[in-house]
């Protein structure tokens, strides 16, 4: 499949820079749309600078990028930001921005997009969901949810599209990038215990992990298989036990294992 077009959110920094620098190697054409700019981008690279977290204005945006530079080949959906609060003292707007991001523009996207791709009997969407799918992480209750409605979504995409456009669900493990330190969070001197036991393995678990240019290699070449469906990627533990291992838990064996990861 030739692609010339491609469209990714969330390009700025971390794993959509490095499916930017990954992409470029193929001179196609390449937009990115994230809250700010990047100023050392190949000039083939169009940038948009925009704030994925409202539904209307996203709407209103890819409405205008089709009718601009018409249906991309490959869409990634690949903006998100998390979210680490006591659930009582989450607040309301983040809880708006967390599901806007992190669910309902990418699925804004894809309706403008996907039946557009169909028509044309050609095309590809990835989206990027996590690992939290099948381990959520504490304190976290939006992300994992959003991911997981978004995990969700693509796979029943599938079901609908038989051939055009392909649909990949990649479910990212952790990936050692700035996506701890740009999280909204509740002020630190109001932390629990249990907050801070989290936190600690939450970094823990970052800065052991690969590199952004790492998952942006598999997310390439998982691109290059044309077959949808759903893929992992992260550590060795994380792409490969983790998924496997997760068929054999219930749920009580599941919440014993994240208690003790994270609590202990």
């Amino acid at each position: 499949m030739e692609l010339k077009k491609i469209l990714i959110t969330g390009g700025s920094r971390g794993i959509g820079r490095a499916l930017i620098d990954q992409f470029q190697r193929e001179a196609v054409e390449i937009h990115s749309v994230s809250r700010s700019i990047s100023k050392d981008l190949d000039s083939r690279h169009r940038q948009y600078q925009f704030d994925l977290s409202s539904n209307e204005k996203a709407q209103e945006f890819i409405r205008k990028f089709i009718d601009e530079n018409g249906v991309p080949d490959l869409l990634i959906n690949n903006a998100g930001s998390g979210a680490f609060y006591k659930w009582d003292e989450f607040p309301i707007l983040e809880i708006e921005r967390q599901i806007n991001l992190l669910f309902t523009v990418p699925v804004l996207f894809c309706r403008e997009i996907a039946p557009l791709m169909a028509k044309q009997e050609k095309g590809i969407i990835v989206n990027i969901s996590s690992l939290a799918t099948l381990y959520p992480l504490p304190f976290m209750p939006l992300y994992n949810a959003g991911k997981a409605a978004l995990s969700s979504f693509t796979q029943t995409m599938m079901l609908e599209y038989d051939n055009h456009p392909i649909f990949f669900d990649f479910r990212l493990g952790d990936i050692s990038s700035e996506f701890n330190n740009a999280q909204s969070k509740q002020q630190k001197g109001n932390w629990t215990e249990k907050m801070k036991r989290a936190w600690i393995q939450i970094e823990k678990q970052l800065i052991h992990s690969p590199s952004p240019q790492y998952a942006a290699k598999e997310i390439y070449k998982v691109i290059f298989r044309k077959k949808s469906g759903v893929y992992y990627a992260g550590g060795f533990l994380q792409s490969r036990i983790a998924p496997t291992f997760a068929r054999f838990l219930n749920q009580k064996a599941l919440k014993f294992l994240l208690h003790n990861r994270y609590f202990r």
